[in-house]
């Protein structure tokens, strides 16, 4: 095709025909995204969607090792029961901490002074249908030397792992220097509470 021996009028038909093709060319890699950065052509939903997979992923293992967990759980409870017969008993509280301590006084060969409640300023207002929340304690005295004293205090955490000797004062005795006059605060959680799930 010579340029030159077409009329005018297909000269302009041809130059349109070039420019509607090169317009199309244009819009067609607009909307295709040719030209568009990656984060424009759903990259970000891509993202999105791999994050979404990995969470999927994750809750897949956290169902597989539900079992052991459950396992675990009930390992936990059983264990927590064991303990509650080392909580004295809202009922008879007093009765149970002093023969406690008393079989701990035995063993350890130190004689028991006095033994009595720690009573807090908000146990004596309580009403008596709600539970008490403080936890409960004694303040102890007796005479005793340092050997048994340790051996004392010692037999008292060992054998009840839920007691916390929360204070001991020590005082000499003038006219004995073997023996001490020694006051032991000590403390039980008021229960151990224990609920179970589904």
């Amino acid at each position: 095709m010579n340029w030159f021996s077409l009329t005018k009028k297909q000269q302009q038909m041809v130059i349109v025909t070039v420019i509607l093709a090169v317009a199309q060319i244009l819009l067609m890699v607009h909307f295709l995204g040719w030209l568009t950065p990656a984060a424009a052509r759903g990259g970000s939903v891509k993202k999105e969607l791999l994050d979404l997979q990995s969470k999927i992923e994750d809750a897949r293992d956290v169902l597989r090792r539900k079992e052991p967990i459950e396992r675990s759980l009930i390992a936990s409870i059983e264990e927590l029961e064991n303990l509650t017969s080392h909580t004295p008993t809202l009922s008879d509280r007093y009765a149970w901490s002093y023969e406690y301590v008393s079989r701990c006084a035995r063993q350890s060969q130190v004689e028991l002074d006095s033994l009595e409640e720690v009573v807090f300023p908000a146990d004596a207002q309580a009403d008596k249908k709600k539970p008490i929340e403080q936890p409960y304690e004694i303040k102890v005295s007796t005479r005793c030397g340092y050997n048994n004293l340790v051996q004392f205090l010692w037999r008292l955490e060992k054998d009840n792992p839920l007691l916390r000797i929360k204070e001991v004062a020590v005082a000499s005795v003038g006219d004995q220097p073997a023996v001490q006059q020694v006051q032991i605060v000590m403390q039980w959680p008021v229960s151990v509470k224990i609920e179970r799930g589904q």
